[in-house]
């Protein structure tokens, strides 16, 4: 049985965390209880399934903070500020190498989750209090999440070792992507088959979300066939090899499991006058609506989102709710919207205070009041001119609520819900499936109900799509991908899966807001290259076990 290789620092780390995902409070300490003596009632399961939720966002290089930065880094949604250093925004221009300390941390994390859903799956064998189908119950939303984090080690690693239980110490090499993805879509399936509407918790994963990803998955494996992803870089090493893949098998079963969830998922687009509560902190309600799986935090814990962290306007988080600005938009973002749009001016901001335009009586600043709490709301962007204020150009999409009015967290704490997967991302996965199964007029239909909500005033929506048209469908789908999940940890894989990584980056127009968005992008220019589709195997990873193979070109 192959044998999770980990630092002996981890090797009593357990299901301990500090997460605080709502819900998700209480984590099994397994280096003071055996496994033996813990899991017997359901609460002990729900508290081992919880530590399993628990590395979505627990630490660095999870999406609590890091992970976006692998997922929208080297891409033309976002950019690197040029002046802020180190390994973290090393992901962001592309100039990461096999020392990478923030690849390394993404590495053992993930792996983690996986140790945890196999011994969860393990224990469920063992005597226990039980019934058969709440047994069921756990073992398929820990296979789920184990598909899940499986799945984001192939999409950014390639290979990577499949482990099917606990274990420790081996010296296992890595397994090819065949192998890996047959675990990933066994466990989705399993999943989706066995799962009610709502898992063990009401944020949780149900049989809907595993639908969902199991499509996805097969659209990804599709895309990646079609495209010749990383084909050139096989004859180095084979593991990485998609020829296997039969992508109109893939596209047909992604359209039939997509198709269940468009049509009978309980799950639905928020409307025109409900949109941009998916991004506000506190309208969780509204979220639930759409959000098939967050990444989620509560304000019953000391242990939240910190705010600098968020993607949302640039200010002082204990006054404003604001964040650091870390990275930027492209202009090629900016200029993908129409004027119709209201997306844009949601998405790319300026600042809270721009250039101290308010000074310090924060009574100045506008704000507004969403579903009983206080957000302020950022000044406009500098829009379509160059060389202006780093404070009118933010990634400004997520809205964090009036801080001074919290009592239960700090007030550099959110408890900021991330979106993983949401009905709109459905919808365009299913467009994807009927396109490449033979009906791109139903294709285009899926675009309608993700525009319809986003129209300005009493536009058109027969105007908004004549604007969007391309008489390319992959071009105008990835466009939209773009547009509505902007900031969401979408955009590198798809360009990547989609064989458009290395030409987009190169043909991004080196300008934007302020001077040094041009200058990132070309920072990301000189550093890309196209065997950096995928992440280097940590080096320190290697030296424990030298069966470990590096990615191709890493190694020379």
């Amino acid at each position: 049985m192959k044998r999770l290789l980990f630092y002996a620092s981890l090797l009593t780390a357990g299901l301990s965390s500090s997460s605080c995902i709502d819900d998700f409070l209480t984590q099994y300490p397994y280096s003071t209880t055996s496994p033996e003596t813990f899991f017997k009632t359901e609460d002990d399961f729900r508290q081992a399934l919880s530590g399993c939720y628990s590395m979505i966002n627990s630490s660095q290089m999870s999406y609590y903070y890091g992970l976006i930065y692998v997922l929208e880094g080297c891409s033309d949604e976002i950019v690197g500020n040029p002046a802020s250093t180190g390994t973290l925004y090393d992901l962001l221009r592309g100039s990461y190498q096999t020392d990478n300390a923030e690849i390394h941390n993404f590495w053992i994390l993930f792996f983690r989750g996986i140790s945890r859903c196999n011994t969860l799956i393990e224990q469920l064998k063992g005597e226990n209090d039980l019934a058969p189908e709440r047994r069921t119950a756990y073992e398929a939303e820990a296979r789920f999440l184990r598909g899940f984090f499986y799945l984001h080690l192939a999409q950014t690693f390639g290979g990577v070792p499949v482990y099917d239980a606990p274990a420790v110490g081996s010296t296992a090499a890595r397994d090819n992507l065949e192998r890996v993805y047959t675990q990933i879509i066994g466990d989705f399936k399993y999943a989706w088959d066995e799962l009610e509407d709502a898992g063990v918790f009401k944020s949780g994963a149900n049989r809907w979300t595993a639908a969902a990803y199991l499509g996805s998955v097969y659209n990804y494996l599709a895309s990646c066939k079609r495209y010749d992803v990383g084909k050139e870089l096989v004859g180095i090493q084979p593991l990485n090899d998609f020829g296997w893949v039969d992508e109109e098998a893939m596209s047909l079963a992604a359209r039939d499991v997509l198709k269940e969830v468009v049509e009978k998922s309980p799950y639905e687009l928020l409307d025109k006058n409900n949109y941009r509560k998916l991004y506000y902190e506190m309208s969780k309600e509204a979220q639930y609506k759409e959000c098939l799986l967050m990444a989620e935090y509560a304000e019953n814990t000391k242990h939240c989102m910190v705010s600098y962290y968020v993607l949302s306007p640039v200010g002082d988080a204990k006054t404003v709710g604001g964040s650091y600005q870390r990275m930027f938009p492209t202009m090629k973002l900016y200029r993908s919207y129409d004027n119709a749009d209201v997306r844009r001016d949601c998405n790319i901001t300026g600042a809270y205070n721009p250039n101290n335009r308010y000074g310090s009586d924060l009574s100045k600043i506008p704000s507004e009041t969403v579903d009983g709490y206080r957000y302020y709301v950022p000044a406009e962007s500098s829009g379509v001119a160059s060389g202006t204020s780093t404070a009118l150009w933010c990634t400004g999409k997520f809205r964090v609520s009036d801080p001074k009015e919290r009592s239960s967290i700090s007030a550099n704490q959110c408890v900021m819900n991330y979106p993983l997967m949401r009905m709109a991302e459905v919808r365009l996965q299913y467009a994807e499936a009927l396109y490449f199964t033979g009906d791109e007029s139903g294709a285009r239909k899926q675009f309608d109900p993700v525009r319809e909500r986003v129209l300005a005033g009493d536009v058109s929506l027969k105007k908004l799509n004549e604007a969007y048209y391309r008489s390319d469908f992959v071009e105008e789908l990835l466009e939209e991908r773009g547009r509505e999940l902007c900031y969401e940890s979408k955009r590198k894989i798809d360009l990547i899966r989609f064989g458009r990584i290395t030409e987009t980056i190169e043909e991004l127009p080196s300008e934007g807001g302020p001077n040094n968005v041009a200058v990132g992008i070309d920072l990301l220019k000189d550093n890309w290259r196209s065997y950096k589709i995928w992440l280097p195997v940590p080096q320190l990873e290697i030296d424990l076990n030298p069966n470990l193979e590096q990615n191709a070109v890493y190694a020379d």
